[in-house]
């Protein structure tokens, strides 16, 4: 009989069964199955590496604060005031804070039938691995703001919040409701 091939130290890995399968000249069949082997392995070794990242990235979270006061004459009277962290006070810092760890986010803006807006903020690992978080709202006609404005102030409220909830943060002195 042939003389067994060495046995690599450690674990086989995918890679290895499937460059042994192709030296031994396995059928295309045999080969797609350790494709996708190979394939489901590298997505839980991404999975894996994202939930590290975002363990380190959670363990030293930035401080994000309510940096902005808003005060204008309310619809029924009266006056609407609070006060709100500004798209680049939450996208900088978590940025930032993210970078480190080999994280990074992106948006995904959709405007849907019925005048609404989604917003899908997607977290990515240097690895490959993502998670997302989708919300979707009207425009924002508080204000005078005109209909551009109006879209434009609903898609920075959903990217501030969806960043937020993709993470798992929060502001510093959030309330329940805003």
């Amino acid at each position: 009989p042939a003389p067994l091939p060495a046995q690599p130290a450690g674990p086989v890995t995918p890679m290895q069964l499937l460059q042994l399968a192709m030296s031994q000249g396995a059928d295309l069949e045999r080969l797609e199955k350790l494709m996708e082997l190979k394939r489901q392995h590298e997505a839980d070794e991404a999975r894996k590496a994202f939930v590290h990242a975002m363990a380190a990235f959670k363990a030293n979270p930035p401080t994000i604060v309510k940096n902005k006061l808003v005060d204008f004459p309310g619809k029924s009277g009266g006056r609407t005031t609070y006060r709100h962290a500004t798209h680049d006070e939450v996208t900088n810092k978590i940025t930032a804070a993210l970078a480190p760890h080999g994280l990074s986010h992106r948006w995904d803006v959709e405007q849907l039938d019925g005048g609404m807006i989604r917003v899908t903020c997607i977290l990515t690992h240097e690895a490959g691995h993502s998670e997302h978080v989708a919300m979707h709202a009207g425009r924002d006609d508080s204000g005078n703001k005109n209909s551009i404005q109006q879209l434009g102030s609903a898609v920075t409220y959903l990217q501030r919040y969806t960043l937020l909830a993709v993470t798992g943060l929060t502001t510093a002195d959030m309330r329940d409701v805003d």
